[in-house]
């Protein structure tokens, strides 16, 4: 089993979660009726004034600003871990560059397609509108057909009717 080390016990940390306990403790017999209430509500409250005007005075430690070196390398300078290394953040920003080079080039290539499969369609569409003349000639003609079908065949009975 690992060993944890302890941390040590903050006196202000203590007396702050002590006084807001007594403050609970006391609402609680405040909404139940029971007796010492106030004297509770009083202590508690006192002890969270003294804890924020001790706190009001505390020192406090900079925190250690984060090491962005450690995430981006290209930041630090080779050996001597002073400044920026100017070699590395221009490789960086070529890389970077030839990035969106690359992506520009392929936006024009999906733009390209796009364009192509727009033309394909109005192709298409024209083709279909033609098509479409062209199927109402031919149902004209056929409806012509029809009719010059039906004078010869009443011509026919005619012929038929009146040699009988």
């Amino acid at each position: 089993m690992a060993n944890k080390a302890k941390g040590k016990l903050d006196l202000t940390t203590f007396f702050y979660g002590f006084g807001a306990a007594v403050v609970l403790v006391g609402s609680m017999f405040k909404f139940v009726g029971w007796d010492y209430a106030n004297e509770l509500f009083i202590t508690g409250l006192s002890i969270e004034a003294l804890v924020f005007l001790v706190s009001a005075f505390e020192r406090t430690t900079d925190d250690k600003e984060y090491q962005w070196e450690n995430v981006f390398p290209q930041l630090t300078s080779e050996g001597s871990g002073e400044g920026v290394n100017l070699h590395s953040y221009q490789d960086a920003m070529k890389q970077f560059s030839g990035t969106l080079l690359e992506l520009s080039e392929q936006i024009k290539g999906l733009n390209n397609s796009l364009n192509n499969v727009k033309e394909e369609m109005a192709n298409n569409a024209k083709a279909s509108k033609e098509m479409h003349e062209k199927v109402n000639g031919f149902n004209q003609q056929i409806g012509e057909y029809n009719e010059h079908m039906q004078k010869i065949n009443a011509k026919y009975r005619d012929f038929l009717s009146g040699t009988k």
